[in-house]
């Protein structure tokens, strides 16, 4: 914002002060309709160049992110998981316990 734009909010009346609040709400509330229309453009084209639906792309996201997302794994029983973040499950604690260390488990 260059200097010709400042408003001295403490010259205005409260009439003036919700005006514009409601101007600037409205004002945020088309730039991020604005935004989220621009990316959903940008992703319908990128759908388009790899000939796959925008689901098909959200469906391999999920699985992709999954896969990322697992840091650790139990090496006595693959299905148990651990991605790092909350508490750590009962199958590693007891690992920890007993002397192992975490990067044992890293994947």
């Amino acid at each position: 914002m260059s200097k010709n734009n400042v408003i001295d909010l403490n010259n205005l009346n409260v009439d003036e002060l919700r005006a514009i609040t409601e101007n600037a709400q409205q004002l945020i509330a088309q730039k991020q309709h604005q935004r989220l229309y621009d990316a959903y453009m940008q992703f319908e084209k990128i759908a388009e160049e790899s000939e796959a639906s925008i689901e098909e792309i959200l469906q391999a996201g999920e699985k992709l992110e999954k896969k990322r997302s697992i840091k650790y794994r139990n090496t006595t029983n693959n299905e148990e998981t651990w991605t790092g973040r909350g508490r750590k499950p009962t199958w590693l604690v007891d690992a920890l316990a007993a002397g192992r260390k975490l990067e044992d488990f890293a994947i």
